[in-house]
């Protein structure tokens, strides 16, 4: 990918320094005397920076005397006009620390389908956004879904349509300067600290990584100084949230909703007599309580703050460089009573040269986070529940037949627990919780790296992650809840100690004859992963303030601890060869064993290749104006994945906990081992062509490709004859295959303006090959909506009733049956796939980035089409049977014969369970947009080097067709997690917090 300029450093090269620079040019050579392009030209000392154009040349704003540094190489600058640059090392008695470090396998893995996004990229949203959910819409083959709108909610990010048969999210590995880590741990990084993102994705890469990085890896490199550069930075900004409504949903006010309930009051059944449905009033009493109107929103959301700063010092000398940082954010959310999220991060990164042939760095990374945030689950314990059901007649306080608030005790008001069907004040609950969850993440690495001899080096290398969770949800005893269930107030308490590291050592020859560059590297990993976990539940509190559990009267039970421990071990072999930096070969071969594994397959062997040809430095178009780039690669392999295996189910256990007569008893569980469980693995294919034309102004990729994962662990049923067992087998066969597009367009190169378009597009298709014991179907075990895979179908098809319409002249509800016969008598065994998935076809991003005399604009949009989710919000929203809040058009029911409504005749049963509350999930997200200014001018010559103020938006806008937000990642958090068995991404809406936009202002400063 072509590398950005930073803001600060463009306007500098576009000329708004002082007259006395002047433009001074030149072009750079590789070692073979060919224009070598994209090569980074500076003046050293300053912030001017260029890069050269296809041809290898370069125009920059300096003066005679000054000294342009070349990659790191140094040029004095004798003339405006300097000819040729030879791009090559000079014979000298001391070595650049920067060019003497070599980059571990694991760091820089083959250019072959890698996608990298610049720290500029990342700055257009709000710090407290997790990583995971920035890079979305960024990356051609990266789908990153928030599963809430809440503060320090992560993303479920799926690399080229990642799945398995069982549920859950495949997700990719996170690499942070070496320091492996979970998706559960992204919010520990502070976006500030990322100078690059790289996301991998074809199997040549992917195999360095082993198991881990199956599902593919994003590599992130945080900031370090360049040579001879030595920084102080400071950012800062503010902003306010603000809930985003809901698209398409029209909620009733007081007077429609009492009308509408009065009108469902006189309906009829077929025998003549009232269904009982609704409330009937006089008109006095509705227009009584039509003055009440308000929204449950206003008294249920805030406009809450947000806070960032972040300060870094960074310092490199050429004999060692240095990088600390410290970051504090706050993101309050948008959720009254509740703090939402603050967080403090701080790193330190060294690397010193002891000797020119040792060298060693320490990179330690800290976060504090705690999190406070609302229930997320299907009843009136939401607030989210409440907003959308609650009936807008009602007061959010009780009142007294005057009108005045109704006092307890202490003299509070009392909430209104009249406002939803289940007669639950939700805003006492949200007041009188005390709940919070505390996260401690250390994180990081160390390495040391010898010259052993001419060509061959060595290096250790030590990653770690330490997190420690902490969650304390402590309900009053005044509370109504404590009251309803006769506590006395409840407490728990968990917590969770998990500690993984892994250690890699390799021995790598690296060497050049003449055009042939060669790598060799030898390596092995390994890794261990442990946590201990407890859990502790008390009732019965003297207050509501005094909440340990050794004032609780009882400890209940089900208070336990527990533990568990994986280990894993690889070996890996690695070359890489290179002809004039045009024709690359790249083979990786990796032998793995896991813990996790059946006694007789604990160990795999996995493997890949890439092939790359850069076309445009071939003679024949060497001279071409109209390419820059044109580079064609392909690779094959085949990565294991072992996130499939449960823990311990490869060994038979005892279950210790019952008792038989009174006494101590043990009996096996029901899983029986498999000593021949193995890894599911996944074989890949891609097909690309990297691109650049006309100077590079068109730069892009295109990619074909394939995954063909196949041994998925299926449960399976043993005889009565066998003990009536249950145990996994290795079945079953999906086929994922798209394509790739990524483009970036500068409209405009000038001096005073820059603009440029980007987009990405990823089109992709899922086929089920085979099922477990050859099945023709198989429904999807312990999935919130159901589910079914069909073997020559697509996975994870939505398997329901169909439904029809409705009939003009009975005002029923029409369905079809099995075999797609009309009929009005729904029939759950009616339920047949679909061929609807929420898996989406298509996906991507796009923008644009602008620079005009100071100023600087960036748009970031996303969108994804294809897939669908059943919307559990629309149901409620629109079900007669209760007296809560409706949407509008729900009054929009049939009344007479020939009435083409659009809801059927209201009954006792409301909605069915069918493809009435199917939905596309199709959208369109302006994710953000950012306005700034350039002060460099007006500080020169000052101790500041560069200032910029701006402005941003996050979440203006979403435009869709479904009811509700799309984006929603998880439908509700306390039912259905990434953890749980059949977790299915963005497969059904129910409560979940709303996306949350934000307004922010800020600066950035460097001295």
């Amino acid at each position: 990918m072509r590398r950005r300029i930073t803001s600060l450093s463009l306007f500098a090269f576009l000329g708004l320094g002082t007259l006395a620079f002047a433009q001074v040019t030149g072009v750079v050579n590789d070692a073979d005397n060919f224009p070598e392009a994209d090569v980074e030209v500076t003046v050293k000392g300053t912030n001017k920076v260029v890069y050269t154009d296809a041809d290898g040349k370069f125009d920059i704003d300096a003066k005679i005397g000054d000294i342009l540094v070349v990659n790191g190489k140094e040029f004095n600058v004798t003339s405006n006009t300097l000819g040729a640059l030879k791009y090559t090392a000079k014979e000298s008695s001391t070595v650049d620390l920067s060019e003497v470090i070599v980059k571990s396998i694991f760091n820089a893995p083959s250019k072959s389908g890698v996608t990298t996004i610049k720290a500029k990229d990342l700055e257009a949203m709000n710090p407290s956004v997790s990583i995971d959910q920035m890079i979305g819409g960024k990356v051609a083959g990266l789908s990153s879904q928030a599963m809430s709108g809440a503060p320090g909610a992560t993303a479920n990010v799926s690399i080229r349509g990642a799945i398995g048969l069982n549920g859950g999210v495949k997700s990719p590995l996170y690499v942070v300067d070496g320091t492996y880590m979970s998706a559960a741990d992204v919010i520990a990084i502070n976006p500030a600290d990322i100078e690059e993102v790289k996301v991998l994705k074809d199997a040549s890469q992917l195999a360095i990584f082993g198991s881990r990085g199956a599902n593919g890896v994003i590599i992130m490199k945080t900031k370090s100084a360049k040579k001879g550069e030595a920084t102080v930075s400071y950012s800062s900004r503010i902003g306010v949230n603000q809930m985003v409504d809901l698209p398409n949903i029209n909620l009733m006010n007081a007077n429609q909703l009492l009308n509408y309930q009065n009108g469902l009051s006189t309906i009829t059944g077929d025998n003549g007599k009232l269904l009982e449905l609704g409330q009937a009033r006089t008109s006095e009493e509705i227009a009584r309580l039509s003055k009440n109107n308000h929204k449950w929103s206003d008294d249920l959301y805030k406009n809450g703050l947000t806070t960032s700063h972040f300060v870094s010092i960074a310092k490199n000398d050429g004999e060692s460089a240095s990088n600390f940082s410290i970051g504090y954010d706050k993101n309050e959310g948008a959720v009254k009573f509740y703090e939402g999220l603050e967080r403090i991060t701080a790193s330190l990164n060294i690397t010193n040269k002891v000797k020119d042939w040792l060298r060693y760095g320490v990179n330690i990374n800290g976060s504090y986070a705690t999190l406070d945030a609302p229930r997320d689950r299907v009843n009136a314990q939401s607030p989210f529940y409440n907003t959308l059901l609650n009936r807008p007649y009602e007061t959010f306080y009780e009142k007294d037949s005057n009108g005045n608030n109704v006092l307890d005790a202490q003299g509070n008001p009392i909430y209104n627990s009249n406002a939803n069907y289940m007669g639950y004040p939700v805003a006492d609950e949200m007041e009188k919780t005390d709940a919070q969850t505390r996260y401690l993440r250390i994180y990081g690495t160390g390495f040391v790296e010898a010259d052993l001899w001419k060509n061959v080096s060595a290096r250790t290398t030590l990653g770690a992650t330490y997190n420690r969770t902490q969650y304390e949800n402590f309900l009053k005893p005044s509370a109504v809840l404590s009251q309803l269930l006769g506590e006395g107030g409840s407490k728990t308490d968990k917590s969770s100690d998990r500690f993984d590291y892994n250690w890699r050592n390799e021995v790598s020859y690296e060497n050049s004859f003449g055009k042939h560059h060669l790598r060799v590297t030898a390596a092995s990993e390994y890794i261990n992963q442990s946590l201990y976990s407890l859990a502790l539940y008390g009732q019965g509190f003297p207050n509501d303030y005094l909440q340990t559990q050794g004032l609780a009267t009882i400890i209940d039970q089900d208070s336990n601890t527990s533990r568990w421990r994986v280990t894993k071990f690889g070996y890996l072999g690695a070359a890489s060869y290179d002809f004039a930096n045009k024709y690359f070969v790249d083979a990786y071969i990796r032998r793995d064993g896991t813990s996790l594994g059946g006694v007789n397959n604990k160990y795999g062997n996995f493997w890949g290749v890439s092939l790359g040809w850069n076309i445009a430095k071939e003679g024949f178009l060497r001279d071409s104006k109209a390419v820059s780039n044109l580079t064609l690669k392909a690779s094959y392999g085949e990565v294991g994945d072992d996130s499939g295996l449960a823990r311990y189910a490869n060994l038979n256990l005892m279950n210790i906990l019952g008792t038989y007569n009174g006494n101590p008893s043990s009996f096996p569980t029901s899983n029986l081992a498999d000593i021949n469980a193995t890894w599911e693995t996944n074989k890949k294919l891609n097909l690309g062509l990297d691109f650049g034309f006309f100077g590079n102004r068109l730069t892009g990729s295109a990619a074909y490709f394939r995954d063909l994962r196949s041994d998925f662990l299926f449960n399976k049923q043993l005889s009565t004859e066998a003990g009536g067992y249950e145990t996994t087998i290795n079945a079953g066969e999906i086929r994922t295959q798209g394509v790739e597009l990524e483009l970036n367009y500068d409209v405009i190169r000038s001096k005073n303006f820059e603009l440029s378009v980007y987009g990405n597009v990823t089109s992709l298709g899922y086929k089920v090959n085979k099922l477990a014991d050859n099945q023709s179907d198989l429904l999807v075990s312990s999935s919130y909506e159901s589910m079914i895979h069909v073997a020559g179908g697509k996975p994870y098809q939505f398997y329901l009733v169909r439904y029809a319409g409705v009939d003009a002249s009975t005002g029923k509800d029409l369905y079809l049956d099995k075999n797609g016969d009309v009929t009005d008598t729904y029939n759950g065994g009616d339920a047949v796939a679909t061929n609807k998935t929420p898996l989406p076809t298509l996906m991507g991003g796009f923008g644009l980035n602008t620079k005009i005399y100071g100023f600087d604009i960036s748009a970031d949009f996303t969108y994804s089409s294809g897939g669908y989710m059943y919307n559990n919000t629309y149901a409620y929203l629109t079900d007669p049977t209760s007296l809560d809040n409706k949407v509008v058009e729900a009054g929009n029911y049939w009344k007479a014969s020939g009435d083409n409504a659009q809801f059927s005749a209201p009954n006792l049963t409301g909605p069915e369970y069918s493809t009435k509350y199917l939905e596309s999930s199709d959208y369109i997200a302006f994710r953000s947009l950012s306005v700034g200014y350039n002060f460099t001018n007006l500080v020169k010559g000052t101790v500041i080097k560069n200032l910029r103020m701006f402005a941003q938006i996050q979440n203006l806008a979403l435009w869709t067709n479904y009811h509700g937000n799309p984006i929603a990642g998880t439908g509700t958090s306390e039912s259905s997690t990434t953890e749980s068995k059949g977790y299915v991404s963005n497969s059904f809406t129910a409560f979940s917090y709303p996306l949350v936009r934000s307004y922010s202002i800020g600066f950035n400063v460097s001295f």
